[in-house]
């Protein structure tokens, strides 16, 4: 099914729908700097089962980013609630790659309940640990000269910058169609929305005691952005939750670089649930 617009929380959201109706719902949450093209590797093995959900988050693809309306972790979180609403999803597993597992982690804890299997991919750590002034200040001036950076160099800067820590060398030189697959993905959005999204932080602080579905956390082993540590942090801090931790042999790529194994494990979770009796 080709990809359509809808208007939720105010702003005209694309989208894509695969599989076949009545099957249960899958909702995929993309990177930073990817849109939902990135699911690409996964799409086909998932919707032979569920029916599948993606969508390009505000600053991303082809969804609408007015410049002039300030974007939190809320905001992200708000904008894929009234996207479910807006196409009818009541309920629907949800899984989120970088970025996306931050949105997918906050999305769970503010609606539990709309919620039957979360899987958080290589991102969704903890970062709401108190900091003062001195940090607040450092921390803004930080994403000020990374949007500068990128308004310089545009969306090739920043895949450049990211491919060592996404893709292991070996990866990189035995798989150049992937990694060129993902540089294009990248370079097609538009730099000026996505600048104007970087660094969307929040004051709230969301209760992951609230996610008490079954939940899985990707993490690979190289990864330096979320790394097994990180993983074993937010699995404790899912106090309500059933939570297993896969740590697979990559960087910060694994759906990516291993993407057969990641379909594999995230259809074997999901099918536990299904079997379970509590889809």
């Amino acid at each position: 099914m080709t990809g359509k617009f809808i208007v939720a929380n105010s702003i005209r959201q694309f989208y894509e729908i695969h599989g076949e109706a009545g099957n249960p719902w899958i909702t995929l949450v993309h990177g930073s700097g990817d849109n939902h093209l990135a699911w690409e590797l996964q799409i086909a093995d998932l919707s032979n089962k569920y029916r599948v959900l993606t969508y390009d988050v505000r600053g991303h693809g082809a969804t609408e980013t007015p410049f002039n309306q300030e974007v939190s972790q809320t905001t992200l979180v708000e904008d894929l609630h009234e996207l479910l609403r807006a196409l009818n999803i009541e309920n629907t597993g949800l899984i989120g790659y970088s970025m996306g597992a931050g949105i997918a982690r906050n999305y769970a804890a503010v609606y539990p309940e709309k919620i039957w299997g979360l899987v958080l991919s290589n991102g969704g750590k903890i970062v709401n640990k108190p900091i003062d002034d001195k940090e607040k200040q450092a921390n803004l001036q930080s994403v000020l000269d990374r949007k500068n950076s990128i308004k310089l160099g545009g969306m090739e800067s920043v895949f450049n910058g990211w491919i060592s820590s996404v893709y292991t060398p070996e990866f990189v030189l035995a798989k150049p169609d992937i990694v060129e697959w993902h540089r294009n993905i990248m370079t097609s959005n538009n730099v000026d929305k996505y600048i104007h999204v970087v660094g969307a932080t929040d004051e709230v602080d969301f209760d992951l005691g609230r996610i008490d579905m079954p939940s899985l956390i990707i993490v690979g082993a190289g990864d330096e952005y979320t790394g097994p540590e990180e993983a074993k942090e937010l699995a404790k801090a899912l106090t309500g939750a059933q939570v297993e931790v896969d740590i697979f042999p990559t960087r910060h790529g694994s759906p990516f670089e291993r993407h057969m194994e990641y379909n594999q494990t995230i259809n074997k979770f999901f099918q536990t649930i299904r079997n379970s009796g509590n889809l």
